[in-house]
């Protein structure tokens, strides 16, 4: 099989020839269809911590025999811990994961430890789909846990970084909350596609003034973002610390109001991936991609790299359908 693979950071990603993966007990072989493209991908080349050889690609979809179009969720636990007994993988404290410890999807096929981390996509298509097993399934999981905080229609909720992640999460506002939703987005274009997506406003950080929010959802998760989060949580507020950004907060008083609540999302369940899927699949969902194929991945992390990236690039191992 043909592999886009990390044998030495100095000389970043090369194409290979591989021996195709042979399953053995549970284990299943997946087509790979399309693999999106994560800013976590070039985190991974830039933080330089994971054991090589690395097989890149976290978001997958493919086919295999006997089960159709599938996409794959990305945590696969140790099955027999508490996070494990509750679904929820992606916490299990020996988690391994597709793309970080395990051979991921920028591959023509990915060998997938058990036919339980295969979700069915019905009548979705595989290339566009594979974004919903992280970027949509990690927003959903965050909105999820953040509405709580929003009751009411003033209730606000921030959303700071209008990407592929943060559209998402604009959407999973508008459906599962009735708080007044506002973007905050350096491009011009994606303020335009926040609008869209159905944000009530879209602004730059100067334009908030000194509106407060609720809930703020940082996507972005550097130090600047996380400092704006903090000023404009309410008492008793929210935080969500979303995506793979180095920033920090400090804490301690004076930093953010009081009784302000800190959580962070950390991908999504096997029922969350599922749920989002049921989404997508009923047509409330809307996203961008864009296919490249796999041949050309050092490109696509290039364009990524530089921001020229409207929606999700999606490796396509036999290109472009």
């Amino acid at each position: 099989m043909l592999a886009a693979v990390v044998r030495d950071y100095d000389a970043g990603v090369q194409l290979e020839k591989l021996p195709d993966p042979v399953p053995s007990g549970d284990a299943v072989v997946v087509d790979v269809l399309g693999a999106g493209i994560c800013h976590t991908d070039l985190h991974l080349l830039q933080w330089r911590n994971r054991e090589l050889p690395l097989i890149m690609g976290h978001e997958i979809a493919g086919t295999v025999p006997g089960y159709g179009p599938v996409l794959v969720h990305q945590s696969w636990g140790c099955g027999h811990c508490r996070s494990c007994r509750r679904g929820e993988e992606q916490l299990c404290s020996d988690v391994t994961e597709a793309g970080f410890e395990r051979p991921g999807g920028y591959a023509e096929k990915v060998l997938v430890p058990h036919p339980r981390y295969l979700i069915p996509l019905g009548e979705l298509d595989p290339r566009r789909a594979a974004p919903l097993t992280d970027a949509a399934a990690t927003s959903y999981r965050a909105v999820r846990r953040a509405a709580p905080w929003l009751s009411s229609e003033q209730d606000r909720a921030v959303v700071i970084g209008a990407g592929a992640l943060g559209q998402f999460a604009i959407q999973f506002l508008r459906l599962l909350t009735p708080a007044h939703v506002i973007a905050v987005d350096l491009s011009e274009d994606k303020r335009a596609d926040a609008l869209v997506l159905g944000a009530h406003e879209a602004v730059t950080a100067k334009e908030l003034g000194g509106r407060r929010a609720e809930v703020v959802l940082d996507l972005v998760t550097e130090d600047d973002t996380l400092a704006l989060a903090a000023a404009l949580v309410e008492p008793g507020g929210m935080i969500m610390r979303i995506g793979s950004g180095n920033g920090s907060l400090p804490f301690g008083r004076g930093v953010v109001p009081p009784e302000v609540t800190f959580m962070s999302a950390r991908g999504g369940s096997l029922a969350d991936v599922t749920e989002v899927v049921e989404l997508a699949r009923a047509g409330r969902l809307r996203w961008e991609t864009e296919e490249i194929p796999l041949t050309d991945v050092v490109g696509a992390l290039d364009r990524l790299a530089r921001g020229d990236v409207q929606g999700r690039l999606i490796l396509t191992p036999g290109g472009p359908a």
